[in-house]
């Protein structure tokens, strides 16, 4: 199995993708964990988010919170994957250990000392390309082109409840929305498409950086 291009995974046809990330929280409760399809022009499957609290003054063993997002990642993923493939073995390894590192790390870094709980959101997703002989560009690895990410619409008016699901946090920052109607903060979105033309939400295609 090749890794291909940051988190993203090639297998016989199948690619898989993980992805974890920390966004600081203020309520009590644990988001729910939830899923949704992708069925686009340049390939289908599923994305599934799980997500933990961590608390650096209660939780000194990264091992919990990793068991917990193997759990609820990849063992419930026998009918998460539509077409039934077993994931592989090298994949599930390789992200237990970006999920142990990332955990680790938050819980040493000096400048979350006066953070007491982080969310941390883990992404899992599997998919199939409908033209084999162009994964690589199907997949979503072009980068939108400099003159659309200009050109996206300025937001100002956010809804009381928005959040990005680039950083998943809620702050009223600059915003900006793609002309499928998401909205994002604006850097966090600039930065998703200098890497990938496509929607991180729904993957309409922005015009690729040729």
């Amino acid at each position: 199995m090749q890794r291909d291009s940051g988190s993203w995974y090639a297998d016989d046809g199948t690619w898989y993708y993980f992805d974890i990330w920390t966004s600081v929280r203020m309520q009590e409760q644990t988001p729910q964990d939830y899923e949704h399809e992708v069925h686009t022009p340049q390939l289908y499957g599923r994305y599934r988010y799980c997500h933990a609290f961590l608390d650096r003054h209660n939780d000194s063993d990264p091992s919990k919170i990793c068991n917990m997002f193997h759990r609820n990642l990849f063992d419930e993923s026998i009918k998460f994957t539509p077409w039934e493939h077993e994931i592989p073995k090298e994949f599930k390894v390789d992200s237990d250990s970006e999920i142990f590192n990332h955990i680790d790390s938050m819980c040493r870094a000096e400048h979350n000392k006066n953070v007491d709980k982080s969310l941390i959101v883990a992404a899992f997703g599997v998919f199939m390309t409908n033209h084999d002989s162009e994964a690589d560009e199907e997949i979503g690895f072009v980068p939108a082109s400099k003159s659309s990410i200009e050109a996206l619409e300025k937001v100002s008016d956010l809804d009381s409840e928005f959040e990005c699901v680039v950083c998943f946090q809620e702050e009223k920052k600059q915003a900006k929305r793609m002309p499928c109607g998401h909205v994002f903060h604006d850097r966090c979105i600039e930065e998703w498409l200098e890497k990938s033309h496509l929607c991180p939400v729904c993957r309409y295609a922005m015009p690729g950086d040729s």
